[in-house]
């Protein structure tokens, strides 16, 4: 045993003298000596000792986790490579040996010790035993150095760059044929969702083949890419598989793909069960809405009544129903979804849930506000309106807006919150009926008798059209100033679009009956009396005509 020992030290002595003189096999940063006088050194300080992977030829052989004769396995590692690599550059076959000793196991490649197996290396929370070890370092180190010596050819680097060059043009073809063939299939699917999308009646059938067409062509860029994708991977996996040295990259490579595949799969499997119940939770909610839209339906046609909702809330009610529908089953649905109970799953919902609160508080204000103008009955469709400075006929309680036809044609469209914020003037509800009350006024003197100045105005608006006859117009006395007395003549107008022509109308009717007799009109202001009465003599009424330009005269845009 003594023996043993003395031929094993002095095998490491020579190893190590050998590898100081290599720069290759000695790392820069060695442990320190310290020296402890009259020639004598002692051995390193004490340190944790670090895991080393010995690697040859980009292959792992095995890991050292010891120290041993106060060298730490970084060194270790380091040497033994050094040695591998001395031992195949000779180019001679190199056999591996294994030998037994009290230290631990001799790894001998080519009657040449590379390395020591100590019990310490072992992977003991793995249960390996020194059989083991020594079984995976004879197969992955034989593996390297056969490799290393039979792909250092030039014959064998000369046959890998021609395959190269073949993957590689195939490669391309691939790619251009997948792209190709990718242009097609989008103009044909185009093309025919075009076709149906023309020959489809208008509605929603066409706007759901638009959705269609759009999504379609999406997911075929999206395949496109896939295939890109694959083949792009299918590529360096053969290039890097035609090269010893870059062959374990390749092997890995097709182990991350089955490994991912499998995941897949499995994550595919897993998820199956919850997909089926979320799916079969939307489909319920889906049934309940068509039901619900269907009992709405006929609420808004007027068959029947609904808990008290009648044809104008029939349509707001549904939308509204069918969103409390949706919610609920999107709760319900929630912990079945594919990745629900991830870590990202669960931020994203929060993120989502965060930019909701924050950026659509102003929208479910409107929605909330609609709501409100349609369920409070404050106006309806049809009525005639004036919130704030515009004023109109109601064409739309929308969910965030509410449109006004104006008298001048122009809509105008209002945010529901602007609405219920300010003051609404709802002209048609009135108890009278349909239309709107209008009101003009003149001032008149005080020597005019105000029986006949009743008299004329309730004549006026008996001869201006669009003026109702039922309720009728009247007259009201409103003040008694300094010089005058304010007269005010109400009328009813039946369509309030036609307010602004009928009260014009209705001025130019006081001024003729006003003329006519010649009662002279005060307004607007009154400060003395004219030596002659203010008026038009009706002789003048249809005013002098306008004479006719000359022919010869040039022209203005000349």
């Amino acid at each position: 045993m003594l023996q043993v020992r003395a031929v094993l030290l002095g095998i490491l002595a020579g190893l190590l003298l050998s590898a100081g003189g290599t720069s290759a096999a000695t790392p820069a940063t060695s442990s320190p000596v310290l020296a402890t006088g009259a020639g004598q050194a002692s051995a390193p300080a004490s340190s944790p000792a670090a895991e080393a992977t010995v690697r040859f030829y980009n292959r792992d052989i095995v890991t050292l986790r010891s120290e041993f004769l106060g060298r730490g396995p970084e060194l270790r590692a380091r040497t033994s490579e050094a040695t591998i690599r001395r031992v195949v550059e000779r180019g001679t076959p190199a056999k591996i040996e294994f030998k037994e000793s009290s230290e631990g196991t001799l790894v001998l490649l080519g009657d040449e010790l590379t390395m020591i197996l100590t019990p310490a290396d072992l992977d003991v929370l793995n249960g390996e035993t020194m059989a083991q070890a020594r079984a995976g370092v004879a197969r992955r180190l034989g593996d390297a150095v056969t490799t290393a010596q039979r792909e250092q050819a030039p014959a064998r680097l000369l046959r890998g760059v021609l395959w190269t060059v073949l993957g590689t043009a195939i490669a391309i073809a691939a790619a251009l044929g997948v792209l190709w063939l990718g242009r097609r299939l989008r103009g044909r699917v185009k093309r025919w969702l075009q076709r149906t999308e023309e020959a489809a009646s208008p509605g929603s059938v066409r706007h759901l083949l638009t959705g269609v067409r759009i999504v379609g062509d999406w997911l075929l860029r999206i395949l496109v890419a896939v295939a890109l994708f694959l083949v792009a991977e299918e590529w360096l996996r053969f290039t890097l598989g035609q090269f010893g040295f870059t062959r374990p990259w390749a092997d890995a490579m097709t182990g991350w793909m089955l490994d991912l595949l499998r995941g897949w799969g499995h994550a595919i499997a897993g998820a199956l069960p919850g997909l089926f119940a979320a799916i079969l939770i939307f489909l319920l909610a889906r049934l309940l809405t068509h039901t619900v839209s269907l009992t709405f339906r006929g609420v808004a046609e007027g068959r029947f009544q609904l808990f008290g909702i009648d044809q104008v809330l029939a349509e707001p009610t549904r939308k509204l129903v069918n969103v409390i529908i949706w919610l609920f089953a999107l709760a319900m649905a929630y912990p079945y979804l594919p990745g629900s109970d991830t870590d990202a799953f669960k931020g994203l919902s929060v993120l989502v849930g965060l930019m909701v609160s924050l950026g659509a508080s102003g929208i479910v204000g409107q929605a909330a506000g609609g709501f409100t103008i349609l369920y409070s009955r404050t106006m309806s469709v049809g009525d005639y309106v004036r919130s704030g400075e515009v004023e109109g006929v109601v064409l739309q309680i929308g969910l965030f807006t509410t449109r006004l036809r104006t008298a001048a044609g122009v809509e105008v469209s209002i945010p529901n919150n602007v609405v219920l914020g300010g003051q609404l003037h709802n002209f048609s509800r009135h108890p009278d009926g349909p239309g709107m009350w209008m009101e003009t006024g003149v001032t008149i003197g005080y020597d005019t008798p105000w029986r006949q100045v009743h008299r004329l105005l309730l004549a006026a608006a008996s001869r201006t059209p669009g003026v109702a006859r039922e309720p009728a117009p009247f007259v009201l006395q409103t003040a008694l100033s300094d010089f005058y007395v304010d007269y005010r003549l109400r009328v009813r107008v039946a369509d309030p679009l036609r307010r602004f022509p009928v009260l014009s109308e209705l001025h130019a009717q006081i001024q003729d009956a006003f003329n006519a007799e010649g009662v002279q009109i005060m307004s607007p202001n009154y400060e003395a009396d004219p030596d002659r009465p203010k008026l038009v003599p009706r002789e003048h009424w249809e005013g002098l005509p306008v004479p006719a330009p000359p022919t010869d005269a040039p022209s203005r845009l000349d």
